[in-house]
């Protein structure tokens, strides 16, 4: 039988795991658009020097997806935290073996999303009026750019978990779902004059202006205290002396969304 490489476990972002908590670490694999349904499923989980936290288990199928539920217990407080842990999942699939890396992280907290409908609707009282038929919210696009956003910090160096000021990402979490939606609208030939695509546009200005900006409080030894200075959510590149003291620079690398 020949391997299939083309199967696509769902990651979106690393899970973060907390001392004492349960989780529940899931895999969905996709192939066609379609659930691929494991006909056995074994998790592993390993720390950042390779080591095991939890040996390899049989994981369940629940709704076609393999999931683990990690109890509090299998996560102890005397585990050192760190960005470095993996997930292995090894999934009989149409009959073969293959082994899905999830990376994941153990922190002392996770971070969560801050806005909501009731957010997009305070902006856009008609906003529902343009949201697809059988929907109930806008929750789908609400998740896409929460996930979007969490890449794009922790690609500019940062890890999301550390950030203690979690409303400061507001304005890009809401601007980012606007532009998912409105392009969304404009692509299945919504609007008059191509208005939602000037609305998609204007969000995803908005949303890398907002980006440009961010300033963070910022936990890096996970301490609970949060650090002295706050942490730029964008790096700044200097490609030759260093700045003089007290120079500040809000630019960014340019639009991270085309």
């Amino acid at each position: 039988m020949a391997t299939n490489r083309y199967y696509t476990p769902r990651i979106r972002v690393p899970d973060i795991l907390e001392r004492g908590k349960a989780f529940n670490a899931e895999l969905p694999v996709y192939r066609d658009g379609n659930l691929v349904i494991p006909s056995l499923a074994y998790f592993r989980l390993v720390d950042d020097k390779g080591e095991d936290v939890i040996a390899e288990t049989v994981a369940t199928i629940v709704g076609n997806i393999a999931i683990y539920a990690i109890s509090a217990g299998q996560i102890p407080i005397s585990l050192e935290y760190s960005d470095s842990y993996m997930q292995y999942w090894n999934l009989t699939l149409a009959g073969e073996v293959y082994e899905f890396k999830r990376p994941c992280a153990l922190a002392r907290s996770a971070l969560y999303p801050v806005v909501t409908d009731l957010d997009l609707e305070a902006e856009y009282s008609s906003l529902s009026q343009i949201r697809p038929a059988g929907d109930s919210s806008y929750q789908v696009k609400l998740d896409e750019a929460w996930s979007k956003l969490i890449q794009r910090i922790r690609n500019n160096g940062s890890l999301e978990y550390l950030i203690m000021s979690p409303d400061t990402l507001r304005d890009s979490h809401m601007n980012l779902t606007l532009y998912l939606i409105f392009k969304d609208a404009s692509s299945a030939g919504m609007g008059m004059d191509n208005t939602y695509m000037e609305h998609a546009r204007e969000h995803l200005e908005q949303y890398e202006k907002a980006f440009s900006r961010l300033q963070f409080k910022y936990d890096i030894a996970q301490d609970g205290i949060i650090d002295e200075k706050k942490r730029a959510g964008t790096p700044v590149i200097f490609t030759n002396k260093p700045p003089r003291a007290g120079l500040r620079s809000g630019r960014g690398f340019g639009r991270g969304l085309r």
